[in-house]
């Protein structure tokens, strides 16, 4: 009788938890992108420089997996997370510095007023002023290569996200935005210590999207916490027919105690899509250091030609010309000789699902 009693019990318990899950779900979602680049004037061992072919993971769009969830909890509450994963697929490595969840992981509510989450988080740059670049700051040729930040994540993030009538208002704080780094977050009377918080306004109506971000962050160390960089991103797109036209600009201003540094960093372009399974788009931009001369220009050609819903293939090709010592390459900076010019091209295949 016991037995009976105990199976009835869990059987029980089963059918309840059965009934609380379906108001909920979970979803395993990911890409994966590789591409094969040809880039030229590449920095090789002792002060030479040639011509590398490499395989190349997420150059289109970082590849991933993750899994997003959400519950309903009744009167418009809803609880909601994200766990993501970041890797190479040429080699299986993780990406984001080897971290599991690197690219996000987040916990909150979703509320009719909006939404608030923590963990960690895209900063506010990369969430949603990526739809101002005709490049979506792609992980190869496209505003990232100036400006890692523009896709930056924060760790131990509190985030709000409001969104109504076409206008989306977010606001973002960090008690320490990578933690990875020794005594460089969340120091103990030193809540300055790798601080960083952004504000972002966004209005879409139909053809026009434009929107303003702003980013701060504080140094990552008791002696550098006083040392902040800002950045003010802006942009605008307007559609009309098959075409897309895109302007964007990124302000930033370094302090420290010895020096004050900034750069301007703009950029323009258009996507044309002339059938429903082929995209191309074209972008140009320009950063200038301030008070050195210093200037660096690219101009990106991305055609995108759609397989399937889900499964593309793409080939780009950028050119980039440096001044005054610049060494910004068409990837990254860093990728390409001092003051020099490079040429990159990749094709490469994506697959999302």
């Amino acid at each position: 009788m016991k037995r009976r009693h105990t199976l009835a019990a869990f059987g029980l318990t089963c059918a309840a938890t059965s009934c609380a899950y379906a108001q909920g779900s979970v979803t395993l979602y990911g890409i994966t992108d590789v591409g094969v680049e040809v880039a030229n004037h590449v920095p090789g061992p002792n002060g030479t420089s040639g011509t590398v072919v490499r395989m190349e993971s997420g150059s289109l769009a970082g590849s991933r997996w993750g899994l997003r969830g959400t519950e309903d909890l009744g009167g418009g509450l809803k609880t909601i997370f994200v766990l993501e994963n970041g890797y190479s697929i040429n080699n299986g490595t993780l990406g984001q510095g080897g971290r599991l969840f690197g690219r996000k992981a987040y916990v909150g509510l979703s509320t009719p007023y909006g939404d608030v989450t923590l963990g960690r988080q895209y900063n506010l740059l990369y969430d949603l002023m990526y739809v101002y670049d005709p490049l979506q700051f792609n992980p190869s040729y496209s505003a990232q290569g100036y400006d890692a930040t523009l896709v930056g994540r924060a760790d131990n993030a509190v985030r709000y996200t409001a969104r109504f009538a076409g206008v989306t208002l977010a606001a973002l704080y960090s008690t320490g935005f990578d933690s990875t780094i020794p005594n460089g977050a969340q120091v103990p009377g030193h809540s300055k210590v790798g601080r960083e918080y952004s504000f972002a306004l966004q209005y879409a109506n139909g053809s026009a999207n434009v929107g303003v971000a702003y980013d701060q962050m504080q140094g990552t160390s008791i002696a550098t916490q006083d040392a902040t960089q800002m950045r003010v991103v802006g942009g605008a797109t307007y559609t009309f027919g098959p075409v897309r036209a895109y302007v964007g600009t990124r302000w930033l201003n370094i302090r420290n105690t010895t020096a004050l540094q900034g750069s301007l960093l703009y950029w323009l372009g258009a996507s044309w899509q002339p059938t429903s399974p082929l995209i191309f788009s074209l972008g140009g931009y320009q950063e200038r250091i301030h008070g050195t001369g210093q200037k660096a220009t690219s101009g990106v050609l991305l055609a995108d030609y759609f397989l399937s819903k889900r499964t593309d293939l793409y080939a780009e090709v950028s050119y980039v010309t440096n001044s005054n010592g610049l060494n910004v390459g068409v990837r990254a900076t860093g990728d390409v000789t001092t003051g020099g010019t490079q040429t990159g091209a990749t094709v490469g295949i994506k697959h999302t699902f």
